[in-house]
């Protein structure tokens, strides 16, 4: 039975530990002392959605979100914001507690409201309104982390700044100290609280790739010579290295580490106008054309002659069911049809040179299920593995563009994140394949001595390592003595 520190690194990409991993030598040590591989992320690998799969061991259908926002009415527009309170599955901090076990989490998405936690604890993450709301659990542990580390800093953005308008030597600044705090704090946690599980997920890396992808990689379509920015992106990953391998020297024997990320960031090749394209193809029908950029929600859409429209940043598109959506015009009957006609056509959509793009497109039927499925996207398409995203604004003279109305943006989300796991009960096993983040919480509990709960849909990823090489060995030699092997 183990105790287990998560350390959680939102956009950290499998593909460059690869390539930079001889400067990475803490995170190589787990990965030779445990197991590691890819993760596959969630369809579309969006932060929120994400990282409440890896706490619940469940897919997004059964907690009703796939990005930022959400709706819980069959309205036209996503219009709840996510919070911890719309989470209504088991989580890892509500089932861990019951067990008697003692839980601390820091910066993980979707905890604000900071959930009680029995006998643990919680400090909320970026989705925090501002420093003024109350963001811990219990209230009175902020005081007690701001003589730690000072002012918590909720995220890189500001309350009035997004961070990709802002200068980048100060959010370069910036960032390395709010991921210092999360360290700090892991360390104090670790050092004080004796908690039997903590979880910590480190912004930065995530907010580093959106802003500096395209000063080091010479195949990004806005790739820059930077003197000073041509490793930015590598020296934060080195600097978690260093963090992590303090950490490291902070664990006994009987603590397991998890590193992991949710999804990965990638370069970004461009975004496909998506409710453009449904405009100029007849499904979606706008009665006046905006004269500037336009949200979906603010655009003059004339519902009773659109059949389908798009929301996100990674292509997801909704139908205009009737006997669903308030003004819904497509039959029930032709669901399916039209949602094939969609994915073919999407399937045809090419760069702006007229080039193929490798895309695939998902039913939500086909992936998600549970009690809020049927409100998500009814069609998910992942533009040339995710190198292409969307833009669901409408007013473009294009069906293609780069930047969000939040400012430039170097990466988009990949489809696949990073995992690797040592210590206590786990063998030197190597590198695995088919890890998805649903294998998370039943990995957690299995380290941990306590039963799996039968509606997880992941595996644990723990079962494989129940001997020790070295034990497997003297159990091999034992049967071959009793002539069974």
């Amino acid at each position: 039975m183990s105790k287990v520190v998560m350390i959680g690194l939102d956009g950290l990409n499998p593909d460059l530990v690869e390539l930079w991993q001889e400067e990475l030598p803490n995170v190589t040590s787990i990965m030779k002392r445990g197991v590691y591989g890819k993760s596959i992320s969630t369809v579309p690998p969006t932060t929120p959605q994400a990282w409440t799969c890896v706490m619940s061991g469940k897919n997004p259908g059964q907690f009703g979100f796939w990005d930022l926002t959400y709706r819980r009415e069959f309205a036209y527009g996503e219009s709840h914001l996510v919070n911890s309170s719309a989470i209504e599955v088991d989580t890892l901090y509500r089932i861990l507690p019951r067990e008697g076990k003692k839980v601390a989490i820091i910066n993980v998405p979707v905890t604000y409201p900071p959930p009680a936690i029995p006998e643990g604890f919680c400090i909320a993450s970026f989705l925090t309104p501002g420093p003024d709301r109350e963001f811990t659990y219990p209230a009175s542990l902020r005081e007690e982390i701001q003589k730690v580390i000072g002012e918590y800093i909720i995220d890189a953005s500001t309350a009035k700044t997004n961070f990709r308008q802002m200068d980048k030597d100060l959010v370069l600044e910036r960032i390395y100290h709010m991921d210092q705090q999360r360290f700090d704090l892991l360390r104090y946690f670790i050092k004080n609280k004796k908690c039997d599980f903590i979880f910590v997920v480190v912004m930065g890396i995530d907010r580093m790739s959106h802003l500096f992808y395209r000063y080091f990689d010479r195949e990004h379509v806005r790739f820059t010579e930077h003197e000073k920015y041509a490793e930015a992106l590598k020296n934060h990953y080195k600097f978690c290295d260093t963090q992590i391998g303090e950490i490291l020297e902070l664990l006994d024997q009987n603590t397991t580490v998890i590193m992991l990320s949710d999804h990965s960031v990638q370069r970004l090749d461009g975004r496909i106008n998506l409710n453009e394209w449904l405009i100029r193809e007849g499904y979606m029908t706008i009665r006046t054309r905006p004269a500037e950029l336009t949200t979906l929600r603010e655009a003059d859409v004339d519902w009773s002659e659109t059949k389908a429209w798009a929301t996100g940043y990674t292509g997801q598109i909704y139908l205009n069911l009737k006997g669903r959506e308030l003004k819904g015009v497509v039959d029930p009957g032709d669901y399916d049809k039209l949602l094939d006609e969609l994915a073919a056509k999407m399937k045809e959509i090419t760069d702006e040179k007229g080039g193929a793009l490798d895309t695939v497109t998902f039913k939500r039927k086909g992936i998600h299920s549970g009690k809020y499925s049927k409100f998500g996207p009814d069609l998910f398409i992942e533009f040339d593995q995710y190198r292409w995203n969307i833009s669901e604004l409408v007013g473009y003279d294009s069906i293609y563009s780069y930047d969000t109305t939040k400012g430039p943006d170097d990466g988009g989300h990949g489809p696949y994140g990073f995992f690797a796991m040592a210590g206590k009960g786990v063998s030197a096993a190597g590198e695995m394949s088919g890890i998805t983040l649903l294998d998370i919480a039943p990995t957690v509990l299995t380290l941990m001595g306590l039963d799996v709960p039968g509606d997880m849909e992941g595996k644990s990823l723990a079962m494989k390592q129940i001997y020790s090489s070295e034990d497997e060995q003297t159990v091999k030699d034992r049967l071959s003595q009793l002539g069974y092997l």
